[in-house]
């Protein structure tokens, strides 16, 4: 009895396991550049937009600032930015 999570397809069945793992994980590799490819064009057809905003690791900004000063905080502190997609209303 297989526990696979999804079917293959019989080609990739016909694999080893191990084979099996590293053909999925090229082929989601190649979903995730399709995805992307989609939302770029999507953007570039003013139907959606990409959203960005920034990020500042912290577990508690607030608590870390009293302790030990704003000084500090901007020495320790990483930011970045964030990138999301978004369909235009």
């Amino acid at each position: 009895m297989s526990k696979a999570l999804f079917k293959t397809p019989v080609r990739v069945s016909r694999l080893t396991t191990v084979d099996q793992v590293a053909w999925l994980r090229d082929y989601a590799k190649s979903i995730d550049a399709a995805i992307k490819a989609a939302q770029q064009a999507a953007v570039d057809e003013g139907l959606a937009e990409w959203q960005f905003s920034d990020r500042e690791t912290s577990p508690n900004k607030a608590t870390f600032i009293l302790e030990f000063g704003e000084a500090k905080w901007s020495q320790m502190c990483t930011r970045s930015q964030r990138r999301d997609w978004r369909i235009k209303k």
